[in-house]
């Protein structure tokens, strides 16, 4: 998947920041990260291909949510869940999204 520096999610524009490891607020790690104010999200640059992949789509996920104001954007297991299967539903069948 190509990860842009920048992404627009609804008429917001994102910038996606990769970089290094980062410890969430429970001390656990931090493969991304959105701050909604801010338009930023970040990456954690040292993971492999599907991992960086699916964490970008996560982050795009928590984004989407924002902007329909559903409190599903602070679920972490909702999120993680629906945006492994779109990955999976992805790579499983390439080209899928090519004419779009």
């Amino acid at each position: 998947m190509n990860i842009p520096e920048t992404v627009k999610i609804g008429w917001r524009n994102y910038n996606v920041e990769q970089g290094e490891h980062r410890a969430g607020d429970n001390g656990g790690d931090l493969y991304g990260q959105i701050h909604y104010e801010k338009r930023k999200i970040f990456l954690y640059d040292k993971l492999d291909e599907d991992e960086k992949s699916v964490t970008f789509l996560h982050e795009i996920a928590h984004a989407i949510l924002y902007n329909m104001g559903s409190e599903l954007r602070s679920d972490e297991n909702f999120v993680t869940a629906f945006t492994e299967n779109l990955y999976q539903v992805m790579k499983d069948n390439p080209g899928l999204f090519k004419d779009i």
